[in-house]
């Protein structure tokens, strides 16, 4: 029996009317306008919808699943697929199982599925800290004991024999079968460690330092009888600090201070590779590229594959050349492989490589055509077979590849002239380049999960206005077999939430066709007029604008409804486009905001509703400082912002996100995109609000109090909040989230805020 087709809706779009609206006379925010932009917070519209999305859980190798969906009351239903037979049924009787497990209705029913086995008609579980073994024929189950599993030490080897640590700074070998120990190098030191990681502070914030164990880089071998692992030389790069000033031991602030190579610095740290041979216990300095460490963690980025074989990338600074490497046990030797170089940048954040040991191939994605494509190496050789994939298109994710038949599956966006150039698609190719193929052909946005046997794959597909969809489709032509599950949005509609309407402009260079969405109020009236609020976010590592249903998970729903419309896009310099698209961003990404002027100006154009004078605008991180360039950049078109854990100057923030788009060395653009520049502090003109978490671990504080420095020098008027005890995100915060709307509402709306409106939903 197939289940019912999720909903499918489209909000209707509201037309201006004839006559010109006018802007309202001394508008009015009430405590129930508070009370409804809270219950449209990502936190609370989170528990009005549920089963969104069938999450498959394949049954051995076949193409046959299980899934649960979750009620009102928080109870789970779970249910088999059979794609073969177009056919969907409980995966038990739920009352017969409930009785048996003694389910008293006290609280939710939900199991912990570990195994279902149909040749068995078994289902393997745990409920209520109780393992059990259930019969799917008559949903009985007996109680099993609890298998205690010996737990082996942190970083062992695949046949638990051996283990390996760090103890000042220097390696050891344990042999766990024995627990002797030996320490294999004498040398460490906090500057120049073996295997440790650059560790995250937040690791160790309000906690005992000698209870917080160091994350290490460890890479055993498949057959146990080799781990690397890396030394990093750290001597010459600087730490950084955070101050925690409020706390529950005492009133002295408390120092935490942490490696964080910073965009700019002179001195990276840099690691080397070290091979170590478990019988003979000898550690071999292997004669590698150095690696580079850029921000968190350790410079050897790697996995060993079956044929013995390690493979690492190494990325040069300001990422000019990305090159993948085979490293070779038996000799310690290091093989290159394949490399990418620019002149500009390369994206690392786009780069993949996978290996085929068995038919000596690996597969590279590489930018070279315009477009993110798939091309087929010899692995032995390094020499280019050929282009696997074929769509003009950016190719996003891989999804499977069945090595039997050679057929790649993956999801890509673009290529078509008649939807939105973000939508993802899923394609099948084989490894050779023939027999490309589009398998869900629907102008949405598509997400795949692939049976083991590559026969069927589910297809969750939806729009910012549509509910998503689960469809179980073949893999041979994309025919839609059956649909499953059963999305419920009844509670999120019963609130008079709207969906966010997608709309289409032209970049600032007057030929680029760029997309977004807008927010509009559940109680919107096309008869009024309305202040826009650009929710801005421009870095160059990917795009930000929702395409799906989940574009109802956003902050943006509950400031419009304060009486705002709120747009959210992507201009030109972000990614998952082409190549010409992308470089808008390289050693420019001040000009990031250029293209959402342009558009808001489009917009107003077309929509008399979109009040053009009265314009604001908000964003964190990266956002933050394009909110803070925004002011200064087009200090008459906005009037109001709200810029949070912002990077206003690329020098106090991390190396590999800023020198990929600046370059490297700092040069005269580094100065001048900065908002510490006070040319640019001098134009600023509108209402600013400054945020920023003094226990920001991604972006320092010191990012923002410093620009505060510079508006003091420059006598400028604005606003500070320091948040103590936050870190880099701040929309957690009910506190942040209610002093922005505030914000906005009495220097952007002309009307009185809430005064101290408290948050009931928790």
């Amino acid at each position: 029996m197939i289940r019912k087709s999720a909903i499918l809706f489209a909000t209707a779009m509201l037309t201006a009317c004839a006559a010109t609206p006018t802007p309202s006379v001394s508008p009015e925010v009430t405590e129930a306008d508070y009370q409804r932009a809270e219950a449209f917070l990502p936190k609370n519209v989170g528990n009005m919808v549920r089963n969104l999305a069938v999450k498959p859980k394949w049954i051995d190798n076949s193409s046959q699943f299980w899934f649960s969906e979750i009620d009102t009351d928080s109870n789970y239903s779970y249910f088999l697929a059979n794609p073969v037979q177009a056919r969907v049924s409980a995966l038990f009787d739920h009352e017969i199982l409930k009785a048996n497990l003694e389910h008293d209705g006290s609280s939710a029913f939900q199991l912990n599925v570990h195994k279902v086995d149909l040749q068995k008609n078994q289902l393997t579980m745990r409920y209520n800290k109780q393992d059990y073994q259930c019969d799917l024929l008559s949903s009985l189950c007996d109680k099993t004991a609890k298998k205690n599993k010996k737990q082996q030490p942190s970083y062992s080897s695949p046949d638990g024999h051996y283990a390996l640590s760090v103890k000042e700074w220097n390696l050891y070998l344990t042999d766990n079968r024995s627990n002797k120990v030996s320490q294999l190098t004498f040398d460490g030191t906090e500057g120049y460690p073996y295997a440790v990681q650059n560790v995250n502070p937040k690791a160790y914030i309000n906690k005992d330092p000698a209870k917080v164990k160091q994350k290490l880089s460890v890479y055993w071998s498949p057959d146990s009888q080799t781990v690397l692992t890396h030394r990093m030389n750290r001597e010459k790069v600087s730490k950084l600090h955070l101050i925690q000033s409020s706390h529950d031991q005492g009133l002295r602030p408390k120092l935490y201070s942490y490696y964080y190579p910073l965009a700019g610095d002179e001195n990276l740290p840099y690691g080397d590779i070290y091979s170590i041979d478990v019988n003979s216990q000898k550690v071999t300095k292997v004669a590698a590229p150095k690696l580079l460490q850029t921000y968190y963690g350790g410079p050897l980025w790697g996995w060993w594959e079956d044929n013995n074989r390690f493979y690492f990338f190494e990325q040069t600074r300001a990422k000019k050349r990305i090159s993948f490497h085979e490293y070779n046990p038996e000799n310690h030797q290091v093989r290159l492989i394949t490399e990418e170089t620019s002149e500009q940048f390369l994206d690392p954040w786009a780069q993949d490589a996978w290996v085929l040991p068995e038919s000596d191939e690996v597969v590279w994605s590489s930018q070279r055509s315009g477009k993110q494509q798939y091309y087929l190496y010899e692995l032995s050789s390094g020499k280019l077979k050929n282009k696997i994939t074929q769509c003009d298109c950016f190719v996003r994710t891989y999804r499977a590849l069945d090595e039997k038949t050679r057929t790649l599956y993956y999801e890509a966006s673009g290529g078509f002239d008649d939807r939105d150039p973000y939508l993802r698609h899923l394609y099948k190719v084989n490894l050779d380049g023939t027999g490309h193929r589009l398998l869900t052909p629907e102008p949405l946005e598509h997400s795949a999960r692939i049976a083991p046997d590559f026969s069927y794959f589910v297809d969750i597909s939806s729009s910012v206005q549509t509910v998503p969809t689960s469809k179980v489709r073949s893999t041979v032509d994309g025919k839609i077999v059956m649909t499953v599950g059963t999305p419920d949005v009844r509670e999120l509609m019963a609130t008079g939430w709207r969906a966010p309407e997608p709309f289409e402009v032209v970049a600032s260079d007057n030929q680029t066709k760029l997309y977004g969405i807008m927010y509009k109020p559940s109680h919107f009236d096309p008869a009024k007029q309305y202040p826009v609020i650009d929710a801005t976010y421009t870095g160059p590592h990917n795009f930000f604008t929702p395409k799906s249903f989940w574009s109802y998970f956003e902050q943006a729903q509950s400031l419009a409804e304060l009486g705002f419309v709120v747009i959210k896009m992507d201009g030109r310099g972000t990614s998952k486009r082409d190549r010409a698209f992308h470089l808008v961003a390289y050693e420019n990404l001040a000009a990031g905001v250029d293209d959402h002027v342009q558009a808001i100006k489009d917009l107003a154009k077309r929509h008399s509703y979109l009040d053009i004078d009265r314009v604001g605008i908000y964003g964190f991180s990266a956002g933050g400082y394009d909110t803070v360039q925004a002011m200064f950049r087009h200090a008459d078109f906005f009037k109001v912002a709200v810029a949070a854990s912002g990077n206003h100057d690329f020098r106090v923030d991390k190396t590999g996100w800023n020198e990929t788009w600046l370059g490297y060395p700092v040069a005269k653009h580094w100065d001048q995109q900065s908002n510490l520049n006070m040319d640019s502090i001098a134009k600023l003109k509108g209402k600013l609000l400054l945020a920023h978490g003094e226990l920001d671990d991604n972006v320092n504080p010191a990012a923002t109090l410093q620009l505060v420095d510079k508006l003091i020098k420059a006598n400028k008027d604005f606003d500070l909040m320091i948040y103590p005890n936050r870190n880099h995100f701040l929309n957690d915060s009910d506190y942040f989230v209610r002093k922005r709307w505030d914000y906005f509402v009495e220097h952007l709306l002309g009307a009185k805020p809430v005064k101290e409106y408290q948050f009931q939903q928790k």
